[in-house]
């Protein structure tokens, strides 16, 4: 859960960055919309949601503050996805062929066709 929570404080961050950034260049654009941040754990959400501080994780007092000030302020939504749906897992733990597959699918890439997909075990 922790470090989940500094992933989301750190996205936020960098989605601040992005909206600053697109709101300095002169096109006539509507204002930005809010970044939606996907998240699969739960306890991150309920703690970046929560309007009270617990004190037993004081040592990211600092990044829930700045987490409640960007969701405050409109410049990030977190929402959740679940697990099976997460399209980040791939790039993050060891999955099985059919999740690969399907989350290859679900971010753009094409599967090879007609052609055997060697999988290697590990040694």
């Amino acid at each position: 859960m922790k470090s989940e929570f500094v992933t989301l404080e750190m996205a936020g961050s960098e989605a601040k960055w992005l909206k600053n950034f697109l709101a300095n260049i002169p096109l006539e654009m509507k204002p930005t919309p809010s970044v939606s941040i996907h998240c699969d754990c739960q306890s991150a959400i309920a703690i970046a949601k929560n309007k009270n501080y617990n004190e037993n994780n004081r040592h990211i007092l600092l990044r829930h503050n700045l987490v409640k000030q960007l969701l405050k302020s409109g410049t990030i939504f977190i929402d959740y996805v679940k697990l099976e749906r997460n399209l980040a897992d791939p790039l993050t733990k060891p999955l099985g062929r059919n999740m690969i597959l399907e989350t290859s699918r679900g971010i753009g890439l094409k599967p090879l066709a007609n052609k055997q997909v060697m999988v290697t075990q590990p040694l």
